[in-house]
């Protein structure tokens, strides 16, 4: 059986632009770090799909939001309007976003699925 979702931080909110905003770090409370392995609850609250870029600096996050075109492989992940997602990055990890109109992302560091 496996764990639900267990929230060990903050929750941070992105914007996603047309031009990929500085990244934010998301990581664990100071009480939460031994049980933290780098998990993100990730929610995509827009109409339009996102490229999360991901990274261990803000300008690595942000450079890694570029949207994959056809024959051209890219950095980002792609997250459909609506989308929850579960990830497992490196802790403390640096999140931005590439969107064709203004879209919130949420971004919950914790643990479980």
């Amino acid at each position: 059986m496996r764990d639900a979702f267990k929230p060990l931080g903050n929750t941070v909110a992105i914007t996603a632009a047309s031009s990929a905003p500085t990244g934010v770090q998301a990581g664990a409370s100071s009480t939460s770090r031994a049980a933290f392995a780098g998990q993100y609850r990730v929610i995509n609250t827009g109409s339009v799909t996102v490229q999360l870029g991901v990274g261990a600096s803000a300008a690595a996050a942000a450079a890694a939001a570029v949207a994959a075109t056809s024959g051209n492989p890219a950095a980002g992940i792609p997250l459909v309007p609506g989308a929850v997602e579960i990830f497992s990055f490196e802790v403390d990890a640096y999140f931005s976003g590439l969107a064709s109109t203004n879209t919130t992302i949420y971004i919950t560091p914790g643990v479980g699925l």
